[in-house]
């Protein structure tokens, strides 16, 4: 997931507030000092009696923890920018000084996480990728094999970051991630594999032994490659 999407979720989580006020988003306002612009990015008026309340929101997407200088970056756009609030939304956690500065003056720290991020902005997302852990996977790559008169379905989608490629046979219930160098036999006895982030199925003989038929477990074509659970 990209920041700026990151942003535009934060913004998206806060608009549903709009019922209590205005929201903005990615909004430039001029330094109360020098006029110079400033990014915002998400702005919240609220009308409290004759005073409008103006709470200025910060999208943080890290890897690592917030500390105690992006607490004061933001304490210092906020001055800057008229705020009589500040919040930082961010996807990780924050250290124990910057906890308690931000509770010192006020400003309040939240968590979204990834997963939560792109449920809003993210309208064909499946589930988050296990591999990247970094973005979702969308529902983006499903299809059907006609099989004898008989239509077997699958469904596929593709990671947006790492574009990993996930399947789930309809037939028999399997599931796994496959790419270019790596292909799957499912337990209907087609082998997967995908082309260009396309996902290809095809029937193959069955070339079991006895003793592998009797088996539950689904043989996989690449010793390494690992069934992976994720959700239908």
């Amino acid at each position: 997931m990209k920041w700026q999407e990151y942003q535009d979720a934060v913004g998206e989580l806060y608009n549903q507030m709009n019922e209590f006020g205005i929201v903005k988003k990615n909004i430039i306002i001029p330094d109360k000092v020098t006029g110079q612009a400033r990014q915002v990015d998400v702005w919240w008026e609220m009308q409290l009696g004759d005073h409008t309340f103006k709470i200025l929101i910060d999208a943080k997407k890290r890897k690592e923890k917030i500390d105690v200088k992006d607490i004061e970056e933001i304490l210092m756009l906020a001055d800057a920018v008229n705020a009589d609030k500040a919040i930082i939304v961010t996807n990780n956690n924050w250290t124990e000084p910057a906890e308690k500065k931000a509770n010192h003056v006020g400003l309040d720290l939240r968590i979204l996480t990834i997963d939560e991020a792109t449920d809003l902005i993210v309208d064909e997302k499946w589930f988050m990728c296990k591999v990247c852990n970094e973005d979702c996977v969308i529902l983006d790559n499903d299809g059907f094999l006609a099989i004898d008169g008989l239509v077997n379905w699958w469904l596929g989608g593709t990671c947006r970051t790492c574009n990993t490629v996930y399947v789930n046979c309809q037939g028999c219930g399997g599931k796994a991630i496959i790419n270019n160098e790596t292909t799957w036999k499912c337990i209907c006895n087609l082998e997967w594999s995908v082309f260009e982030n396309r996902i290809f199925a095809d029937q193959i003989e069955d070339e079991e032994d006895e003793e592998d038929e009797e088996s539950d477990e689904i043989p996989f074509k690449d010793e390494n490659q690992l069934e992976i659970e994720f959700p239908e």
